[in-house]
């Protein structure tokens, strides 16, 4: 696969995944529960994701490769361990797409009344699959156009809620006390999420030990800031017992303190949001599935790649039935997003502990990566990541036995379906083990 992404490109990539029409719904939905100290949960939100950033860093360059998260825990813990943390990625961002799909929807009503939501929604994941299938550097530009509007329609929506903000609104800070503060971090997390997808579009990224860190430190500044003062724009010109009530929270929000026009165009960069989510999800997520199958873990047909633009085809369209799979799922948007964090949460305990053998396991590699943290700091880093993470899990899972029961449930559906295919494979003279721990760490699969 061709290395043709940048430093922008990659960080308007993140950002647009990241950002999203998530920023449009999600605040509005916490704010119901939380009140204004709705920015609180982002704000804690934030700081595992900055600590999860720094581990992504590192794992980037030391395995700059599509697909890098099963590689490094694979090779790091185990491979059924890097198969079982991508797997539940994998159905995490079938089912972000799925929730994003239906604000596209949602948003989109706004400006063209009357549309039917489900048909909308499946309309928009096909057309973001097609553009996925047109080649990294197209990927790439459209990825940009679409970041370019939703970032013009959020400052101006910023700035006009800031100007207009009203304090009383903010008072009291945690009108239902400070427990659904803390639970609300949960979903507010899958806010972040798209960040890991850095790592595993590191095959198509040039200079990945430069270029991973530099683009992972400028879009976490640019997301963290954009989501506590959006946050503080919403609860501070809509009453919080209103936000959790309406489906477009921002839309809502724009139309009382904006011009009718103007309010138009911030619904409209919301779909822009949407599509750049929903896009950016397809490119990062098709490229595990593409790193699963050239392991043979995932039938071998799947990693083919487009002989006319280089992309996994098959990949993609794998992600596609995934995807239109979870839209005829119904849950809740917290539920969704509750769901989806527990999904990352398993991920970076094991990415944690993936970082913490580096320097032992692949003590050359990490010497010579471009990017290199500190011995110390790395061991803390992971440590820190490895117990909030479980904390994180711990209140999740008190919050909503439900999504308890459903990340079990898939992780025993993974099991089963790894030892079936092991034993498929063992039959055929193939050891799935074998073959990934003899990878080297600086070549694709």
């Amino acid at each position: 696969m061709k290395r043709n992404i940048g430093v922008l490109g990659a960080t308007t990539t993140l950002v647009g995944l990241v950002v999203g029409i998530s920023i449009f719904i999600l605040p509005g939905v916490l704010a119901g529960s939380t009140g204004p100290a709705v920015l609180v949960s982002y704000a804690l939100a934030s700081l595992l994701t900055m600590l999860t950033c720094v581990i992504y860093a590192q794992i980037g360059s030391v395995f700059p490769v599509s697909g890098a998260s099963i590689v490094s825990i694979s090779r790091l813990v185990s491979p059924f361990c890097g198969f079982a943390g991508v797997w539940m990625m994998i159905g995490g961002a079938a089912v972000a797409i799925s929730l994003l799909a239906y604000g596209f929807a949602d948003y989109a009503a706004l400006v063209f009344p009357g549309l039917e939501r489900r048909t909308v929604a499946i309309g928009a994941v096909a057309a973001l699959a097609g553009f996925n299938l047109l080649g990294v550097r197209s990927n790439v530009l459209v990825q940009g156009a679409l970041v370019s509007v939703f970032m013009l329609g959020l400052c101006v929506f910023t700035v006009a809620g800031l100007v207009h903000l009203d304090m009383s609104l903010l008072v009291p800070l945690a009108p239902n006390g400070w427990q659904p503060v803390f639970a609300a971090a949960i979903p507010a997390f899958f806010s972040f999420a798209g960040f890991m997808v850095i790592i595993d579009i590191g095959g198509e990224i040039d200079n990945p030990g430069r270029t991973i860190p530099r683009a992972i430190a400028l879009s976490v500044v640019v997301v963290v800031s954009i989501y506590l003062l959006v946050s503080l724009a919403l609860v501070g010109t809509v009453p919080w017992q209103e936000l959790a009530q309406i489906d477009a929270p921002v839309g809502e929000a724009a139309a009382r303190i904006l011009p009718g026009w103007t309010a138009t165009a911030i619904t409209l960069s919301a779909i822009a949001a949407a599509a750049s989510s929903i896009h950016g999800l397809m490119l990062g997520y098709s490229r595990d599935i593409l790193a699963l199958a050239q392991i043979q873990v995932l039938p071998h047909a799947l990693s083919r790649l487009s002989q006319r633009t280089g992309v996994p085809a098959y990949s993609v369209l794998f992600m596609l039935a995934l995807s239109l799979a979870a839209l005829s799922a119904g849950a809740g948007i917290r539920e969704f997003a509750t769901l989806i964090a527990v999904a990352l949460l398993v991920l970076q305990i094991l990415l944690g502990l993936a970082v913490l053998a580096l320097p032992r396991r692949m003590a050359k590699e990490f010497r010579e990566s471009q990017f290199r943290l500190p011995l110390p700091l790395l061991r803390s880093c992971g440590v820190i990541l490895i117990v909030v993470s479980s904390l994180f899990l711990v209140l999740a899972f008190h919050d909503s036995p439900r999504t308890a029961l459903t990340a079990a449930l898939y992780l025993s559906i993974a099991a089963a379906y790894y030892a079936l295919r092991r034993r498929y494979l063992r039959g055929q003279g193939i050891l799935i083990e074998n073959r990934i721990l003899r990878e080297t760490a600086t070549e694709p699969l």
